[in-house]
C-alpha cells in the first residue's frame, strides 16, 4: 500500500474538531497563568450554584448549562452566562 492511497482514505478532521482541539492546546498551554483566577472563579461558580433559593432556579441552570459547554474553562463560562445576562436584561429594557 503505498503512502498516498494512506493520506487519501483517512478522513479529514471537521473544522469544528480543529477548533476544539486548538482551543484545547491554548487552554493548557496558559493554563498555569489562569490557575489562580480559575480557582476564585470556580469559587464563585460553586457559592452561586450552592444557592437554593427558588427564584434564582432559572439563573442557575443557565450558569449550568455554560459550564458543561467550557469544561475547565471556568472563566470562560462564568463570562458566558455574564453575558448573556447582560444581553437579556437589556432586551427586557
Amino acid at each position: 500500500m503505498s503512502n498516498e492511497s494512506l493520506t487519501t482514505d483517512m478522513p479529514h478532521p471537521t473544522p469544528s474538531a480543529v477548533t476544539r482541539l486548538q482551543d484545547y492546546r491554548r487552554a493548557h498551554e496558559v493554563g498555569a497563568d489562569l490557575e489562580p483566577l480559575r480557582r476564585q472563579v470556580s469559587a464563585i461558580i460553586d457559592e452561586i450554584l450552592a444557592d437554593t433559593a427558588p427564584e434564582d432556579a432559572e439563573v442557575r441552570e443557565k450558569l449550568r448549562r455554560h459550564v458543561y459547554a467550557n469544561p475547565g474553562r471556568p472563566e470562560k463560562a462564568l463570562l458566558g452566562h455574564l453575558h448573556s445576562m447582560s444581553a437579556r436584561r437589556d432586551e427586557a429594557g
